[in-house]
């Protein structure tokens, strides 16, 4: 008992104290400015701590966007509107007379009769369909394992191939007669009724297969592959001279007439057939070419990689301007209207606001929303700890300072008067170069410099409380100092210091944004100033808004917030207050209790 009752007493001398830490909470929720800063920070908090879970996406992860495309030309060159037709990409695109259709991944087609738009279709077979092709009324679609579909009324029927080889190309010439190529060599020959095998001679991946006429054709794939399909008979191409890129993948060719062709490949490989021989033609471009086409007898067209596009006006290349970046899987063309198709998957690049990034993406196809989302942990951590890091060494300085006054006070006013001549951001600096970027070096930073105001406001308060009569009688008692100043001055500096919290507090995180925006946080450490020191780095902040805005606006909410809280509790420091606002506490709410042995 005598232990119960000892600890009791012991609690009262904390009484003062903890009356007095939980006074400015009740201040903040009397005024109605402080209460929208509580909800504001406490919004912010709760994003802080629900981070992973609001996070649309990994912020690191560089997010791809995959879908159909179009891009629409006719003869003269007119390129139109860039279209997106579906989420899959187009590995083929087959002009009719009144019909177009387009093979894609996953068991899609699409479909589009003259006048109409284009028009999606989930086929049973997941696969991926690699070709298609359109003659008056027969359409096909073929791809991988050998499969190959016949459009039948509103249905479509697989035909026999006797194959399980992905099928890359076909082509059909007439109502009777169809071809296709595909993987390790394989030539397919469609007599109306089947598909048979013709030797190819060769087990090479076949690309792509072009005629002019029902007996005359030729083959282009891997390793350089070339061969001519004339009157049922295969044959082997002739050279001018063998290089390099003799031998590289072909992926296209287009042929149009017996003393013109083009096949094009891997590393922006071109090779022409002048009616004789194959030769290596200087195509001015340096990425993979997936696509040609003539357009006449003296203009062809190619594409490729990374939105290349190059045009040949029958003597030499020459690469035109960029429609898109993205990667170009094709191209087609008939009775004077053509279509660039694809396009493979790419980096979602400095996309706008949608569904799917709530505040876009970066330069590297980075969620913003998520990154901003993770960087309210990094804000508060660092408002929060370099707060009570400044608030402590403040206070305790103040502290000192003010109740023994004399030299001491005049020792330590003077290391405030020289903390005051250093600079946070070249102070900053000095310790990135010494150690290394770390939220931990600009807590250093900023609790290391911004303590002088603190302890300057502390020291002022506690001047004044060592002349008030409870502490001489606290003196005259027998307390010690050490006594003193922990448990009657201490309780009484407490709202000041909680004041000077809030305000460190939004200093630290304005400091924070700062500095990281200089480039001297770590950077695979997100938080609003590494935010906008990336959109500045990549020089996109100038038109990418959606990068710059929103961070800007959690720094603004944030600091605001605390303003607000630090505004309500201006009538702790500001007595004329306590009686201009009919919500302002008394004044006899913060005289000190003394415990009942005094």
């Amino acid at each position: 008992m005598a232990a119960k009752k000892g600890f009791k007493e012991r609690l009262k001398y904390f009484k003062p104290m903890l009356v007095n830490l939980f006074e400015p909470f009740k201040i903040i929720f009397r005024d109605p400015l402080g209460r929208i800063g509580a909800i504001l920070l406490s919004i912010i908090i709760l994003i802080a701590i629900f981070a992973p879970m609001l996070a649309s996406h990994d912020p690191n992860q560089m997010n791809e966007r995959i879908e159909g495309s179009v891009i629409p030309f006719d003869e003269d060159g007119e390129w139109k509107n860039y279209q997106v037709i579906g989420q899959r990409p187009l590995n083929e695109v087959a002009l009719g007379d009144n019909y177009q259709l387009a093979a894609a991944d996953e068991g899609y087609i699409y479909l589009k009769e003259l006048g109409d738009d284009w028009q999606e279709f989930k086929l049973e077979l997941n696969i991926n369909f690699l070709a298609a092709a359109v003659y008056e009324e027969l359409r096909f679609v073929a791809g991988e394992a050998g499969i190959i579909l016949r459009q039948a009324a509103d249905s479509w029927q697989i035909m026999p191939t006797n194959t399980e080889e992905n099928i890359n190309d076909l082509i059909i010439l007439n109502s009777s007669q169809a071809y296709a190529v595909g993987d390790n060599g394989l030539f397919l020959s469609w007599d109306g009724d089947s598909w048979t095998e013709i030797d190819s001679s060769t087990t090479r991946n076949l690309r792509e297969i072009s005629f002019i006429n029902s007996e005359d054709g030729i083959i282009v794939g891997d390793r350089g592959t070339i061969i001519h399909y004339r009157d049922g008979e295969l044959s082997e191409p002739s050279f001018r001279s063998f290089m390099d890129s003799t031998f590289r993948d072909l992926l296209a060719v287009s042929y149009f007439n017996e003393n013109q062709a083009i096949a094009v490949g891997e590393r922006a490989t071109v090779m022409i057939y002048d009616g004789q021989d194959w030769y290596t033609a200087d195509s001015g471009a340096s990425r993979s070419l997936n696509g040609v086409i003539h357009t006449s007898e003296n203009e062809a067209y190619a594409v490729g990689l990374r939105g290349s596009i190059i045009k040949y006006d029958g003597e030499s290349w020459q690469s035109l301007d960029r429609i898109t970046r993205r990667d170009y899987r094709g191209i087609s063309f008939a009775d004077d209207q053509g279509y660039i198709y694809g396009v493979e998957p790419y980096i979602n690049e400095l996309a706008p606001p949608s569904r799917d990034h709530f505040f876009g993406t970066t330069h590297l196809g980075r969620d913003i929303w998520s990154q901003v989302m993770y960087g309210t942990r990094t804000a508060l951590m660092v408002g929060i700890i370099a707060a009570l890091v400044v608030n402590f060494i403040g206070a305790t300085v103040g502290l000192i300072a003010g109740y023994y006054r004399g030299g001491v006070d005049n020792f330590l006013m003077r290391i405030v008067d020289i903390m005051y001549g250093l600079p946070l951001e070249p102070f900053a600096i000095i310790l990135v170069l010494i150690f290394e970027p770390s939220l931990w070096i600009i807590i250093m930073a900023i609790g290391l410099l911004t303590w002088r105001t603190n302890a300057r406001i502390i020291r002022s308060q506690v001047l004044s409380l060592v002349e008030r009569p409870f502490i001489k009688a606290a003196r005259v008692a027998g307390a010690s100092d050490a006594r003193i100043m922990l448990i009657h001055i201490t309780p009484n500096i407490l709202p000041l210091a909680f004041l000077q919290l809030a305000v460190a507090m939004g200093y630290a995180i304005t400091a924070e944004a700062t500095l990281s925006f200089l480039g001297l946080g770590p950077p695979q450490i997100y938080s609003w100033g590494t935010i906008l020191h990336s959109a500045r780095l990549s020089g996109a902040w100038r038109t990418a808004w959606w990068w710059v805005i929103p961070p800007g606006l959690f720094i603004s909410v944030t600091v605001i917030s605390v303003f607000l809280i630090s505004r309500s509790l201006e009538v702790l420091t500001n007595p004329r207050l306590r009686g201009g606002r009919d919500n302002a506490p008394e004044a006899e709410e913060f005289e000190n209790i003394l415990p009942d042995e005094q």
